[in-house]
């Protein structure tokens, strides 16, 4: 199953390794460093122009998404299986 991820992106679901807030990602020093560590290597590509709301990450590329973590959720579990492993615990108080 794909998920769409905003603009005209869409992913293989069993490429996701996590789906993180924004908010969670500039909360923690450590997830700044992976974030930066990322762009320096050429691996983050934003989906579109606005500000991103969540972190996708795969095994080659880090999405910076317009659409929420709640969201993307959904349309994960529309595959009918579990993404709470895939989402950091406080994904949803971003919201």
């Amino acid at each position: 199953m794909f998920i769409h991820l905003g603009a005209q992106l869409s992913i293989f679901d069993e490429d996701i390794i996590a789906i993180m807030s924004m908010e969670s990602i500039d909360r923690s020093k450590l997830n700044t460093e992976f974030l930066d560590f990322q762009r320096n290597l050429g691996k983050v590509t934003s989906v579109d122009m606005s500000k991103p709301k969540s972190v996708v990450i795969t095994p080659h590329t880090v999405y910076l998404s317009p659409i929420s973590v709640s969201t993307l959720r959904r349309r994960y579990n529309a595959g009918h299986r579990d993404l709470p492993s895939l989402v950091s615990k406080d994904a949803d108080k971003s919201i």
